[in-house]
């Protein structure tokens, strides 16, 4: 009997780690976890069939893309549902709606009213559902009983045998496609491209004039500016306004930011076989003018892929306005992702110095990131505190660490992650990794994160004495929820 919180998150803890899965072959057909996830909804009375979502997939940006479009309907008068892997600090920021994580108290009684569903599959042949797949269940069902307006779904990994996959979205969001997971996923881009492009499917949805959101909410003005039709590009704004209000079926709407022309043919060929309708960013829409909250270069793709979904989301009747646009693009927060923290180093002579925690976990990721890092602090003397997974490229990552890094601390962290077998890279191997380089700058082991932060703060307090310093946290999404949770 689960009657606690802390009892809830143990007893969800027990599913870390037991299923294994890799997309080859052998796999599918032993362990489809797509069949697994199909017979844990239909126990639940297949929660995914009734509310609308859009499914985010993509290697980098996904999270970000995800959240964007959640706050932009959210400040649109929509009751929005947010489901994002991984989490932070809390396993509660798996379920939100409307930027609220749900309750501890409701997150408790969710997970007890599964007991009995779950210990029925361990008897049956596809076996005991994963941590994922019941935290993915969770969140459908939650947002059935929440009565959401609509929900957006990041996938987990991959994407044609992620759990989130079971869903018929409105609009699935390809962000981009790059090397990672590559044990799992394949070790070309090509390999998880295909992979990727499964969440494309053709669509049972008809088109809605008539979607409204839920209580008292707003709905904005339908005759929108002149401005705000320009935001679409080269398709046409006439034809959405003219098939929104006919009510007509339609193609399923696939929108991407993926630009390697390899895989572009990968998406088309999967679009045309489904009969998706294909918008690409710099092709089909372009690159935002809004003002961005966020930090850093690219999430300005982010946040054009998601002014994109919300025009396309017109089709079904969801009406946003530019002025809800730009309000929600300047108001967002998006926690571990280029966040800047103001930290006192030493009280009594009034030093401080900038924390930037953010997830780049993979070599494109970290390229990105440090672009823009380089951009917005050029003079500033950088301490980076560094941790990794063990199944990433690390090397990679590194040969454009080194290239800004006047200090690094290696670390690691104690965060479980969803399947158990990518736990932290050890200390002492990152510091190898550095030392195979050449690196110029001076790097210390500290295995613990709370003593490899104190490290960078104290290094920080020496140079700010007569240089502008900041302290970096990245390598891992685990390692800056664990950092975040000490400030």
């Amino acid at each position: 009997m689960i009657g606690t919180y802390d009892e809830a998150l143990d007893f969800l803890e027990g599913f870390i780690g037991k299923i294994i899965f890799r997309v080859d072959p052998k796999t599918i057909k032993e362990h489809d976890p797509l069949q697994r996830m199909r017979v844990l909804l239909d126990l639940l009375d297949n929660p995914q069939n009734k509310f609308k979502s859009v499914l985010i997939g993509g290697t980098s940006g996904k999270g970000s893309t995800a959240y964007l479009i959640s706050h932009i309907l959210k400040i649109a008068g929509y009751k929005t549902g947010l489901t994002i892997s991984p989490h932070l600090q809390r396993v509660n920021e798996r379920l939100q709606i409307n930027g609220r994580q749900i309750p501890n108290e409701k997150f408790t009684d969710m997970v007890s009213s599964l007991v009995q569903t779950i210990e029925l599959m361990k008897k049956m042949k596809v076996g005991e559902p994963s941590y994922f797949e019941i935290l993915i269940a969770m969140a459908f069902l939650y947002f059935v009983q929440e009565k959401v307006d609509i929900a957006v779904v990041e996938v987990g990994m991959g994407g044609e045998y992620d759990a989130t996959n079971t869903l018929n979205p409105l609009i699935a969001v390809l962000t981009n496609v790059t090397l990672d997971h590559t044990n799992i996923l394949g070790k070309t881009v090509q390999k998880i491209a295909k992979t990727k492009a499964g969440i494309i499917k053709s669509s049972s949805h008809p088109l809605n004039a008539s979607s409204k959101p839920n209580g008292n909410t707003r709905l904005a003005n339908e005759n929108r500016s002149v401005s705000t039709a320009a935001l679409l590009s080269n398709h046409d704004y006439e034809e959405i306004v003219k098939s929104s209000s006919r009510g007509e079926a339609r193609s399923s709407i696939v929108i991407t930011g993926v630009k390697q022309s390899s895989v572009i043919k990968i998406v088309e060929s999967r679009c045309k076989e489904v009969g998706a309708k294909l918008y690409r960013l710099g092709k089909d829409f372009r690159l935002t003018k809004f003002e961005v909250s966020l930090l850093g270069d690219y999430q300005k793709e982010n946040a054009s892929l998601a002014i994109e979904t919300v025009l396309q989301l017109r089709k079904f009747g969801f009406k946003v306005s530019e002025n809800e646009i730009g309000q929600a693009l300047k108001t967002a927060f998006f926690p571990g992702r280029f966040e800047v923290v103001r930290l006192a180093l030493l009280a009594h002579h009034k030093i401080s110095s900038t924390l930037i925690l953010d997830g780049a976990h993979n070599p494109t990721k970290m390229r990105a990131f440090l672009i823009s890092l380089k951009k917005l602090f050029p003079k500033e003397k950088k301490i980076f505190v560094v941790g990794f997974k063990n199944d990433k490229e690390v090397r990679g990552m590194f040969k454009q660490i080194v290239k800004v890094a006047d200090y690094i601390v290696a670390t690691e962290f104690r965060a479980k992650t969803d399947m158990n077998v990518s736990a932290s890279a050890e200390a002492e191997s990152i510091r190898y990794e550095v030392l195979s380089m050449k690196y110029r700058g001076k790097i210390f082991v500290e295995r613990d994160s709370k003593k490899a932060l104190k490290k960078a703060l104290s290094l920080a307090a020496i140079e700010q004495l007569s240089n502008r310093t900041m302290v970096i946290v990245t390598g891992s999404l685990y390692l800056v929820g664990e950092i975040r949770s000490m400030l």
